[in-house]
């Protein structure tokens, strides 16, 4: 069983190999004692929430309240005049497309300097604040490798409040709006993290196992373009075509056609291999630059966490330097308490997006950054 003595902030930005600050975790229990009901009285509006249909009615209880605390945490350290008109709701999901089968579920929030806007629906100019539980969506994509999922995340960028994390501008483009701005922090249980971070070595021997992979399904795609015949039936065909000329041509104009069939004919399989030699060529320079890695980085190269963005056949080098490259990591599933209800946070991943060209949202920023204690939210991994 894990204490709440033994659970610590643990709050990281993707990859942390540096130590940090830990901050000492009360119980829930004591948390939610000690925070106000929702700030009714303060410019806060409630919007309704959203959940996905037939959520199990306990769990469905458990997370509502638990959002409910999310939302006074927030209100508490935006009690100022912020000349806007903040928003709040929650948003609550199955757990049938997790990798492990706990509940995800959202407190969120918006900063609305105009008319209130839809807080499920595409942001707009406002600001965007969300605590999200069990799911790391805000900070991974997803990543095929030799036909295995894997995760693909961004690297810690900066410290705040001694505590290292991730902030970043929106990758796609904007069609009439302006670049969002992301700042994204992830609280997780002391000393371990969700994901295991995969080492350029496992990269490296996975990659090669999808080079080989590739291979075999051009070779099965070839075979349907370029059946090949047994000897028996290369012997038949052969002769066939001889007869053939024999009975064309006479004399020296026999010879001479017979001598060009032997001289240009191709069994099956010589043909076969000639194009899937050339077809494979580019595999086979693949295979060769990673088994060169493999066998010529030192250990502790090898070692290193894997920045890769793009699929086997098109690796090249690692994207460490890269400006936005991200590491490739997997679920670490012996993180999680099997012990505990589904409904529980085991992490919780925080974002605050906005425009930076914005004043009031510089404003609310600045708010943000100076009174919001992240590491309060150790309180909700306790027991």
């Amino acid at each position: 069983m894990r204490t709440a003595a033994a659970i610590r902030c643990y709050c990281i930005c993707l990859f942390l190999s540096a130590s940090i600050t830990l901050f000492p975790a009360v119980s829930f229990a004591q948390y939610a004692a000690a925070t106000h009901p929702i700030l009714q009285g303060a410019q806060w509006q409630k919007q309704e929430d959203y959940a996905e249909q037939h959520l199990p009615g306990k769990q469905f209880g458990e997370m509502k309240k638990i959002v409910s605390s999310l939302a006074s945490w927030l209100q508490l350290a935006c009690t100022d005049s912020l000349t806007c008109t903040p928003a709040w709701c929650g948003a609550y999901f199955s757990n049938k497309t997790n990798a492990f089968p706990l509940f995800k579920y959202e407190m969120r929030a918006g900063f609305y300097a105009g008319d209130v806007g839809n807080l499920h629906g595409e942001p707009g100019n406002e600001g965007r604040f969300v605590i999200t539980a069990n799911d790391l969506s805000v900070m991974q994509q997803t990543f095929q490798l030799n036909g295995s999922p894997y995760l693909s995340i961004r690297p810690s960028a900066s410290l705040y409040q001694g505590i290292l994390y991730n902030e970043f501008a929106n990758e796609k483009e904007d069609t009439g709006s302006a670049a969002r701005f992301t700042r994204a922090w992830l609280v997780s249980y002391a000393d371990r993290l969700p994901y295991t971070v995969i080492s350029r070595r496992e990269y490296l021997e996975a990659a090669t196992k999808e080079i080989l992979a590739d291979k075999e399904r051009m070779r099965d795609d070839l075979k349907q373009r370029i059946p090949v015949k047994s000897a028996a039936e290369e012997e038949a065909v052969k002769a066939r075509e001889i007869r053939e000329i024999e009975n064309m041509y006479t004399g020296a104009m026999r010879d001479n056609r017979v001598r060009m069939y032997l001289a240009s004919y191709k069994p099956d399989s010589v043909y076969f291999k000639e194009n899937f030699t050339a077809l494979s060529a580019p595999l086979d320079a693949d295979s060769l630059l990673l088994d060169s890695l493999l066998k010529k980085s030192p250990v502790e190269e090898l070692g290193r966490p894997a920045y890769v963005s793009v699929p086997a056949h098109e690796f090249k080098s690692f994207e460490d330097s890269v400006p936005g490259s991200r590491m490739l990591a997997r679920w670490n599933l012996d993180y999680f308490d099997k012990n505990i209800s589904l409904a529980r946070p085991q992490f919780l991943v925080i974002s605050w997006q906005y425009d930076p060209a914005d004043p009031l949202a510089i404003r609310i920023d600045r708010q943000l950054r100076e009174k919001l204690e992240l590491c309060d939210l150790a309180a909700l991994l306790s027991k």
